[in-house]
């Protein structure tokens, strides 16, 4: 997230990319800018990983990154089909 400011201030940015993770998870597509999907675009997949492992650790960090359970439950049940393979 470095030098990915989008002229907002620290805590405009945080609640812009908790809603736009919220919005793409709950329709699986939106509509923004190029910058806002740059930006968008990692944290997305940070999320998705987490949802691949299958424990309670995740399961919460999920929850307080985007703040909405029904979210969470999608991203691990939906979103993030292949699961790894854990010994």
């Amino acid at each position: 997230m470095a030098n990915k400011k989008l002229n907002r201030t620290s805590e405009h940015r945080k609640a812009l990319l908790k809603n736009m993770l919220n919005s793409l998870i709950k329709y699986e597509q939106i509509k923004t800018t190029l910058p806002k999907a740059k930006f968008l675009k990692p944290q997305a997949d940070k999320i998705i990983t987490l949802g691949k492992k299958e424990t309670l650790q995740t399961t919460k960090i999920l929850v307080s990154k985007l703040q909405d359970v029904k979210s969470a439950n999608k991203v691990k049940k939906t979103l993030s089909f292949f699961k790894i393979n854990q010994n």
